[in-house]
């Protein structure tokens, strides 16, 4: 690189006084992330971390679904749903029914009532507690039963328990599911939902 001749100054440089001008500084991070293009770079990048993590909670979840009326084992036994019933339709309602059961259902949502059997294989029998069984489902979060009867129970070895669970889900949720903390996964099927829903 040549140099320059006297009274000659480099590109981007200064001779005022024999001084370099300074570089302008790099904006900052915040600065950076308030551009346009870097927020929906980063708003892209959430949403695809958010879609993986919940590909791979299902995907994690490699126990098979029985069909709505098959059984499903679980730790000590086998589940079966014997029917899934909106509340709307036969206007079904315990003899003791709870205020959450005589109000009507959120806006976009319907009660179902579920009839669970569970039989007891293990010598040791089993322990059924509603709390334990929730309802999962594409456009459901987690849900967990409003009324259940029995609330709690135990069997036997060779011994039934039959238990009816009332839920309230989306309109639009799919692909429900019932289940269980000790395992098993019961679909719900289609039926509950109505033409109007």
């Amino acid at each position: 690189m040549a140099l320059p001749a006297a009274g000659q100054t480099l590109p981007g440089h200064s001779d005022a006084g024999g001084r370099h001008r300074a570089p302008e500084p790099r904006p900052s991070l915040i600065e950076r992330l308030r551009r346009p293009r870097t927020l929906l770079a980063v708003a892209l990048m959430v949403l695809i971390g958010t879609g993986l993590a919940v590909y791979a909670e299902l995907a994690a979840r490699s126990e098979p679904i029985a069909p709505l009326g098959a059984a499903a084992a679980f730790e000590g036994g086998l589940a079966r749903v014997n029917g899934v019933i909106p509340l709307e339709n036969d206007g079904w309602l315990p003899s003791d029914a709870p205020a959450v059961l005589t109000e009507p259902p959120a806006d976009g949502a319907h009660r179902i009532r579920i009839l669970l059997e569970l039989t007891a294989m293990d010598e040791d029998g089993i322990r059924f507690s509603a709390d334990d069984y929730t309802i999962l489902g594409l456009g459901s979060g987690r849900v967990g039963a409003l009324w259940a009867s029995p609330d709690v129970d135990e069997a036997q070895q060779g011994e039934v328990v039959g238990a009816t669970l009332v839920f309230e889900i989306p309109n639009q949720a799919i692909a429900l599911t019932l289940e269980g903390a000790a395992g098993g996964r019961l679909a719900l099927g289609v039926g509950h939902h109505t033409a109007d829903r």
